[in-house]
């Protein structure tokens, strides 16, 4: 991220952000239910009208940290992609939106401390594990309320002529059948894999690598807590069966457990060398002829997938002055690479790898979000989504927040009767602060 203006914790304290961070996580699942009971369909235009006012609002937020240097920055990229869309007509602007993303609460984070952060982390897992529980054990009544498989009819996502072969409401990734059975306790949980509030379970399993970045990087917590965050966040990813989260949590703690987490050369290059990787696989599984396609819908399909489609282009994909000749929703890198540009996104890439971090918390941060990317990025552009993509920045944000003494925010005081519901939340802030 850009440096911005530095401002003490106690200058810079703002309830907006964990508001917007929840609005980004839920929106969609309240719209959702206003289809499922109130028979409103909801168009992509709809939903992306309420996430541009989410980022809109954010943007507000935070005008009073935005620097010259980012505006030239972002404008430059702007008009550069703009010039590139004359060009390539298949060119997606939906890049700038997911730049924009992660800009906008990075900053979001940077007004709030570590101590709110972790405040919202609490709340925002209760919130996901009770409606998870909730999908697990009451699915016929779950989908009563969200009828997920209809709403994203609504937004496009799902074809109308998609044959719904589960015969449910969820998404059409919301089961493991035949030979895709479920890898995490298929006795007990059964094919189902849980979405939550995120609707979909590859979201799921991202909030779940998310947890685990902030519980390896921060020191907020007494042990016991820490290591129920800990177990919380694996339980998410067991709901959602999910292999990626996984293999990442993994790869995350392996880093972590060297110095090598601390270096920005290390961070730049992970992406890089899974691209390389993904190439000489994509180079040796070669099929003179044939157009790069998903042989296997699993994860080696995917990986497999990826590797083709990059080793299949020209330099005119690479640089962004044609469009793929196969579609980029499934690969991630392809997607960032065929509207980016190669070199404009290496150039975002060093923008990233190469702020240098105020805290050690932030430093173990970026390096686990480089992780996150150089993993997620070869199998689907998924986390550029704001219901996961939000909290991550923030988190990253404020764990670059100098540690200090704040009072917490009137979103996350606890009030009246919900006091009891969130006993997490109800740790002493002075003890807290001490402990960091």
């Amino acid at each position: 991220m850009i440096q911005s203006h530095a401002y003490s914790a106690i200058e810079s304290e703002s309830a907006s952000g964990p508001r917007l961070v929840f609005a980004a996580l839920i929106f969609n699942l309240v719209l959702c239910l206003i289809t499922t009971r109130g028979g409103i369909h909801m168009s992509n235009a709809i939903v992306a009208v309420a996430e541009l006012l989410i980022m809109s609002i954010g943007l507000l937020t935070i005008r009073h940290r935005i620097t010259p240097r980012v505006v030239q920055v972002m404008g430059m990229i702007t008009v550069f992609l703009v010039g590139m869309k004359l060009l390539n007509p298949g060119l997606d602007l939906k890049i700038v939106h997911d730049l924009g993303i992660m800009y906008i609460f990075y900053e979001l984070g940077m007004m709030s401390t570590q101590q709110t952060a972790n405040r919202l982390v609490w709340l925002v897992m209760m919130i996901v594990v009770g409606f998870g529980l909730f999908e697990l054990i009451l699915p016929n009544i779950y989908v009563t309320f969200f009828d997920i498989w209809t709403y994203y009819v609504d937004k496009g996502v799902i074809s109308a002529s998609t044959i719904n072969y589960s015969n449910t409401g969820f998404f059409v990734s919301g089961d493991r059948a035949g030979q895709l059975s479920r890898t995490f306790f298929p006795s007990l949980l059964g094919p189902h894999r849980v979405s939550s509030v995120f609707l979909e379970p590859v979201s799921m399993g991202n909030f779940s690598v998310i947890i685990f970045a902030w519980c390896l990087s921060t020191r907020l917590d007494l042990s016991f807590k820490k290591l129920f965050l800990y177990g919380l966040a694996a339980f998410c990813f067991v709901l959602g069966d999910s292999r990626f989260a996984s293999g990442c949590w993994m790869l995350m703690l392996l880093l972590r457990m060297t110095p090598l987490y601390r270096s920005s050369f290390v961070v730049f290059c992970m992406p890089l060398v899974a691209v390389l990787g993904l190439v000489f696989a994509g180079s040796i599984h070669a099929l003179p002829g044939v157009s790069p396609s998903i042989m296997e819908d699993d994860f080696g399909g995917r990986l497999l997938f990826s590797g083709r489609l990059l080793d299949y282009w020209q330099p005119e994909q690479w640089f962004a002055l044609a469009p793929s000749q196969v579609y980029t929703a499934d690969t991630g890198y392809a997607y960032v690479i065929n509207n980016l540009s190669l070199p404009l996104a290496l150039f975002c890439l060093a923008i990233f790898a190469f702020n240098r971090p105020r805290t050690d918390e932030a430093a173990s941060m970026k390096a686990m979000i480089a992780v996150y990317m150089a993993t997620s990025l070869c199998i689907g552009a998924n986390m550029f989504t704001i219901k996961t993509a939000g909290l991550m920045w923030f988190l990253y944000g404020a764990a670059n927040v100098l540690p200090g003494a704040v009072a917490l925010p009137s979103f996350l005081r606890l009030r009246g009767s919900v006091g009891f519901a969130l006993p997490a939340l109800a740790g002493d802030v002075r003890s807290s602060a001490r402990e960091s």
